[in-house]
Formats: C-alpha cells, sequence, structure tokens
C-alpha cells in the first residue's frame, strides 16, 4: 500500500503536476489523521471494555461482600435485641428478690459474653490498596469509602466498650478468688460464700450492664443504620450492573 502511494507520487511529480501533487499530499494527510484517529478511537474502546470488565467483577465481589454483611447485620441485631431484653428483665425481677440468693439465677441470666464486631472488607481493602477504586462511579466510590469509615468507628467503639467491661467483668466475678468466667450460673453462689460478696457483685454487676445497656443500644442503632447503607449501596451498585 505504501508503495502503492509512492508511486503515485512519484509519477506526479514526473508529470509536473504540482497542484494535483500537493493536493494528493494533503489528501493523504488526512487519511493519516483519519487512521490514526480511528486506531486511537479502537484503542480507547479497548480499554474502556478492559475497564468496565475489571470494573463489573468488582461490583460483584463488593455485592458478595455486602449480602455477607447483611446477614452478619441482621444476626447481630436480633442478638442484641436479647441481650437489652435480658438486661430489661434483670431490671424488672430484681427488687422482687427477697434475698441475696435469689439474685444469683438473675445475674446467670444476663449475657456476659464479649461483643466483637467485623465485618466483610476484602474487596474495598484491595481496591484501596490497588487504586482501582477511580474504576467505580462517584456515587459508589463516596458510598464505599462511607460505610468503611462507619464500619471502622463501629469497630473502635465496640472493640472499646469490651475493655471496659472486661475489667468491670472481672472485679464482679472476682471476688473470694474467682476466675473471670464468660457465663455467670447459679454453681457460682457456692464459691460466693460470703454475702457481703454476693451483694459486692451485684452492685458492680448493676454498674456495668448500666454501661453495657448504653452501649448497646447504640451499637444496636449503628447496626440498623449500616444495614440501610448497605442496602442502598447494593442497590446502587445493582443498578450500575444493569446499564
Amino acid at each position: 500500500m505504501i508503495k502503492f502511494f509512492r508511486k503515485i507520487r512519484q509519477n506526479l511529480l514526473m508529470e509536473n503536476k504540482t497542484e494535483k501533487y500537493f493536493k494528493y499530499a494533503i489528501g493523504e494527510i488526512v487519511l493519516v489523521v483519519i487512521g490514526i484517529l480511528i486506531a486511537l478511537q479502537i484503542n480507547n474502546w479497548n480499554e474502556n471494555r478492559k475497564s468496565s470488565k475489571i470494573r463489573n467483577n468488582y461490583y460483584k465481589q463488593v455485592l458478595q461482600d455486602l449480602e455477607k454483611d447483611t446477614i452478619y447485620i441482621n444476626k447481630n441485631i436480633i442478638n442484641l435485641d436479647s441481650r437489652l431484653s435480658k438486661y430489661q428483665n434483670y431490671l424488672e425481677k430484681l427488687p422482687e428478690a427477697e434475698s441475696t440468693n435469689d439474685v444469683i439465677p438473675l445475674l446467670g441470666a444476663l449475657d456476659w459474653t464479649f461483643w466483637y464486631t467485623n465485618f466483610n472488607t476484602n474487596t474495598i481493602e484491595s481496591l484501596i490498596s490497588t487504586g482501582d477504586i477511580k474504576l467505580m462511579s462517584d456515587e459508589i466510590r463516596n458510598g464505599l469509602l462511607d460505610l468503611r469509615t462507619t464500619q471502622n468507628e463501629v469497630i473502635k467503639r465496640s472493640s472499646g466498650n469490651n475493655d471496659v467491661f472486661l475489667k468491670d467483668s472481672q472485679k464482679a466475678v472476682g471476688l473470694g478468688g474467682i476466675n473471670f468466667i464468660l457465663n455467670i450460673n447459679p454453681k457460682l453462689s457456692n464459691q460466693l460464700i460470703r454475702e457481703q460478696d454476693i451483694i459486692s457483685v451485684i452492685n458492680i454487676t448493676n454498674g456495668t450492664f448500666q454501661l453495657k445497656d448504653f452501649t448497646e443500644k447504640n451499637l444496636l442503632k449503628d447496626m440498623q443504620n449500616l444495614l440501610e447503607s448497605t442496602k442502598e449501596l447494593s442497590e446502587l451498585i445493582n443498578e450500575e450492573l444493569n446499564k
């Protein structure tokens, strides 16, 4: 093809057809420019297609993480409701106790376990570390970053509250050399020989669970907000995938 065009130029020059030569040269330049533009357009199309494929794969991975988080958050909400109900039941029945021995079963019915919060963040962490988060639309990218920030705040608060609860719980069950246990039950009364020890446990427990009740109510609100944010982000991603 190049030899063909070169031969045409040579013939025009040999025939002293300068005007036609310049017209032809301009036409050839235009064709070259058009060819370059077409090549660039094809290259851009291929790059966009590759980026779109990578982005959609990320979207699907994020959706899987959000689905797992939705299940996890719903379980947490149910668990928190149960914990709060147990404490409310304790408060209602405590005034009816006629002796410290009556309080032991109430203490055992409380939920003394720790609360550890975690979320599925592998995809968002990968997006941030690789810089591929820039492939996301602005709305989805901002939604992902906001969700991750909220998750980190919930984890931090939950961890801090657990530290306080651990220390106070150890005080409550540490009297008379009693080691800390996760689930207090009526058998504890055999170890708490002195009535003043039982009274101390009750007093410390009341203070501990007042804080626990307060923090878990806030955690419940956090989980409910996270559930709503997770749902909204999932809907946005599904809309983007269906375009």
